[in-house]
């Protein structure tokens, strides 16, 4: 977990609602509440469901998300990468912020290979994904020129 400014790209939202409360086990919770669903190759058919972290990875950054929101300054996010236990090659790598009385997380990269090289041809292309908003869960939604919901970025209500 790191403290830094918002990457370029993102809309701007400072000052962010830091340092803000939030427990370990609510931080949990949230985080083991996300699912997503992966592309499918195939034309207007679903793919299957998951879970975006493990639970592993849910005792690791639960807490560490309530340590850093509760040092954070008002223009900070906190950037995370974390791997899997099972596939230590692949990390997720996100964004974390307060904004209101709602926690914001971006995922940028999910269960992404550490070194990439170039596809080849004959290669399948990795299906695409997007976060399946929960209970009281929403998607961020005003992309610049206002096109439709951002699908990796999920808000949740803390209060």
């Amino acid at each position: 977990m790191v403290l830094r400014e918002m990457p370029s790209g993102y809309p701007a939202f400072e000052p962010y609602r830091h340092p803000y409360t939030i427990e370990a086990k609510d931080a949990s919770d949230i985080l083991a509440s996300l699912r997503y669903e992966a592309g499918s190759l195939l034309p207007l058919s679903r793919g299957k469901r998951h879970q975006v972290f493990t639970k592993d990875q849910v005792k690791l950054l639960g807490p560490a998300i309530s340590t850093a929101v509760g040092q954070a300054s008002a223009q900070d996010v906190l950037a995370f990468s974390v791997a899997d236990t099972e596939k230590p090659h692949r990390r997720t790598r996100g964004l974390v912020f307060v904004l209101g009385n709602e926690l914001h997380l971006i995922i940028e990269d999910l269960r992404t290979p550490l070194y990439q090289g170039e596809q080849k041809p004959y290669q399948q292309p990795v299906p695409k994904w997007e976060l399946l908003p929960g209970d009281n869960q929403r998607h961020y939604a005003s992309r610049p020129g206002g096109k439709g919901p951002i699908t990796n970025w999920i808000i949740t209500p803390l209060r």
